[in-house]
């Protein structure tokens, strides 16, 4: 699926994956309006798929929900054990996917001081035991996703680190993890993380902090990477993948409406809380949108927001 991607495109572009943000509506709406080359899911735990049962585990793989406009579409997966990570890609390609990605770059504290997300960047030989076992496991793409170092930066022997596994892709986040995310993606270094996996006879995708389908095509001619993931970007405008400027407000909200309409009919009806801070990110950049955001934080339904929209236009 990656060489097919990277053989076809002069740049991939993809939505990055973000816990509690990229679930199937939200991927549903960008794979409508915005058509990035690739999608990925938000990350399970490895952990979470080995001993979740009943109805959690009934949860857990609602997070693998996708339909097939979303295509090519990749799982991605968390933890610190290989053998879950097996275990895990054995399920995920009987679920149809068309890729697994290993999370090494999550900054979450509760993620990352058990030694996995980014916590992985300490631990090289368990990192590479990882996408080892997860590679035996699976005739599917195994691609990474990672940061630029710890409390430092270290790009140029992290990706010969990982380089030597010859993952599929690696997708670069351009922040440490004490960064978490503040301050501005440090360019430069995932610049010289692409000429290293390069050399190694890899791809790799930038990520942080690109606003537009124009900034991304400069990062890719700046700084020689193969694509990049949009992630904080595509928050309230899924077709920042294709638009040159967010779309004007009666556009944003007609994607509200329907992006709750799609909410409710993947998660059901009754937990619509999740929902509400995409409607935020719809409500930004025109008169009236502070007020507007204030009443769809109390909404419940799909209905109550079509409601609440229509009696704003009109």
């Amino acid at each position: 699926m990656w060489d097919k991607l990277f053989a076809n495109k002069k740049m991939v572009l993809g939505l990055s994956p973000m816990d509690g943000v990229t679930d199937a509506a939200m991927r549903f709406m960008v794979a409508k309006y915005g058509r990035p080359d690739v999608m990925l899911s938000e990350f399970v735990s490895v952990d979470a798929l080995h001993f979740a049962v009943g109805e959690r585990r009934e949860r857990l793989l609602k997070t693998f929900y996708y339909d097939e406009s979303q295509r090519p579409i990749v799982a991605q997966v968390f933890g610190n054990k290989p053998e879950l990570f097996a275990e895990a890609a054995k399920l995920i390609e009987s679920l149809g996917f068309d890729g697994i990605d290993i999370n090494m770059g999550c900054p979450a504290h509760k993620v990352e001081e058990n030694g996995s997300g980014a916590g992985l960047i300490r631990t090289p030989k368990i990192a590479q035991e990882i996408i080892r076992v997860t590679k035996s496991a699976t005739s599917l793409p195994v691609s990474i996703k990672t940061r630029i170092g710890v409390d430092k930066i270290v790009v140029e022997e992290w990706m010969e680190t990982l380089m030597e596994m010859q993952p599929a892709n690696i997708s670069l986040h351009g922040r440490t993890l004490r960064q978490l995310y503040q301050g501005l993606a440090d360019w430069e270094a995932i610049g010289r993380a692409a000429e290293v996996v390069h050399k190694m006879g890899g791809h790799i995708l930038g990520n942080g902090d690109v606003e537009s389908l124009d900034e991304a095509i400069q990062k890719c001619e700046q700084y020689g990477v193969d694509g990049v993931l949009i992630g904080r970007a595509a928050e309230g405008n899924p077709a920042v993948f294709v638009k040159k400027s967010p779309e004007l407000r009666d556009q944003r909200l007609k994607w509200a409406i329907e992006h709750a309409q799609k909410f409710e009919e993947i998660f059901g009806i009754g937990n619509f809380m999740p929902m509400r801070k995409h409607l935020a990110w719809y409500c930004k950049g025109f008169d009236g949108a502070v007020e507007l955001r204030s009443r769809l934080m109390l909404m419940n339904s799909a209905e109550e927001v079509e409601g609440v929209i229509h009696s704003f236009l009109n």
